[in-house]
């Protein structure tokens, strides 16, 4: 399981791994994590012909869960969902409450995979394209998985244990791309996500998501 953990204890999430790697339904909605550091966390799922963005804003006016659908990953947002967690309500919606909330879901979707949107937001801090580009310049700790890249990320003490997992494949004209931060520091404390992944991207059409595999494949081809 997810959890925070700190110096003086533990907090363990509720939701396991399979949770965020299946098709995000809209009855789920209200079983995502309500941090209660209320720190932000954002989560891009694209399976197959759909694209699915999780903003959990926990500090805004009010604490909610949205669910942003493109239904066509076409860049286009088809349908919203709102669930506030301290009372229990769950929306349909035409426009986004969230502060973080963008027409521009084409931007939202790259801010979430350069990582732009933990950076400058207070949520958890997830390892995200630069740390990658980062690895791969360093040619360190990846490896050929089918015909796709698997990259690791270790924690240099101890140096065993990894920090967190990169995964990225083209299938004819398919994609995959895969983010996941077991734990990241900061200073003395060790830190899990809520949400393991922050990308989370299998056999999709979305055209942001093949952007980014595309120019990494082309990377990895240029060694």
């Amino acid at each position: 399981m997810a959890g925070v953990f700190v110096l003086v204890g533990t907090i363990v999430w509720g939701a396991g791994e399979a949770f965020y790697i299946e098709p995000i339904s809209n009855e789920r909605l209200s079983l995502f994590p309500n941090p209660p550091d209320y720190r932000n966390y954002f989560f891009l799922q694209s399976i197959g012909n759909s694209t699915s963005i999780i903003i959990g804003d926990f500090t805004g006016r009010k604490r909610l869960i949205v669910h942003l659908i493109d239904e066509n990953s076409d860049n286009t947002i088809d349908k919203i969902y709102e669930y506030y967690p301290d009372i229990g309500q769950f929306k349909k919606i035409r426009r986004c409450s969230s502060q973080f909330f963008t027409e521009n879901i084409a931007q939202l979707k790259k801010d979430i995979i350069e990582g732009k949107i933990f950076r400058d937001n207070y949520s958890y801090k997830m390892q995200s394209l630069d740390s990658l580009l980062y690895k791969l310049e360093e040619g360190f700790d990846i490896n050929h998985s089918g015909s796709g890249y698997t990259v690791q990320f270790f924690d240099p003490d101890p140096p065993s244990t990894q920090m967190s997992e990169f995964y990225f494949n083209k299938i004819q004209d398919r994609y995959d791309l895969q983010f996941r931060t077991n734990y990241y520091k900061i200073f003395n404390l060790k830190i899990i996500p809520p949400i393991p992944y922050s990308v989370y991207c299998k056999n999709s059409k979305d055209p942001v998501v093949a952007e980014v595999v595309e120019s990494l494949l082309k990377e990895m081809g240029g060694r």
